[in-house]
């Protein structure tokens, strides 16, 4: 066994020391050594975005929804308010139409007599009235006696009416002869069973219409003779 000297193992532990630092981490980074690669760089996990290349097909933007439900929600909405609005106008009307014949109503509640005046119309309906041949179009039933109700004379857009109601002990058929042979073979005639009618057209203008039936349950059962008679004193265009 050979002995090293003393010397010799005090200058390699020299040399150790010196080439390690006693605070390496004081010392800074390692200064490179000339034709050593570069220090490694570590490289980051994060995605970094890619522009993309000059010229590429622009993306389609997003088609808008479509408007169609809205459309029709709003096409109902404007024909139900044109609706509501024709409607408040027809109630408008006719609530004034009333306002002006509730106005121009008369009644005498003693005789039970009822007038009415407006323009382009004129009623007047009353038990006591008494008529004419020439107003009823036909003669009266010989023996007749006028009712207490149904009788009126009425004008109205350039129209007459009188409208009377008598009453007689005579059988149905009986007043079914008589008006025949006072209206002509032109008149037409329907016979029901239990009342008949009668009518004549004069005329375009001139109209006359004659209804006959028992009341059995009302007047003492005797018959009852309604008379209608219209005339056009004025033609529409």
């Amino acid at each position: 066994m050979e002995w090293v000297r003393p010397q010799l193992v005090r200058t390699v532990k020299e040399t150790i020391v010196a080439d390690f630092p006693e605070n390496p981490g004081s010392q800074g980074p390692p200064t490179p050594q000339p034709g050593a690669p570069p220090p490694f760089q570590p490289v980051a996990n994060q995605y970094q975005p890619v522009a993309a290349p000059y010229g590429s097909a622009p993306q389609p933007l997003a088609t808008p929804p479509k408007s169609g439900g809205n459309t029709a929600l709003k096409v109902i909405l404007i024909v139900l308010g044109i609706f509501v609005f024709l409607v408040v106008m027809v109630v408008a009307v006719v609530g004034y139409g009333v306002y002006r014949v509730r106005k121009a109503m008369h009644v005498n509640s003693a005789t039970g007599a009822m007038t009415v005046n407006t323009p382009g119309f004129a009623m007047n309906n009353d038990p006591s009235i008494k008529f004419t041949a020439d107003e009823l179009g036909v003669d009266l039933y010989p023996g007749a006696e006028a009712s207490k109700s149904g009788n009126l004379r009425m004008n109205i857009a350039g129209s007459s009416m009188v409208s009377a109601t008598f009453l007689t002990t005579d059988p149905k058929d009986k007043v079914v002869d008589f008006y025949k042979s006072k209206l002509g073979e032109s008149a037409t005639s329907m016979d029901f069973g239990s009342s008949a009618m009668l009518s004549l057209k004069k005329s375009d203008q001139d109209q006359v219409t004659v209804t006959i039936a028992p009341e059995a349950n009302q007047s003492a059962g005797k018959t009852q003779i309604h008379i209608q008679h219209t005339v056009v004193t004025k033609k529409t265009p």
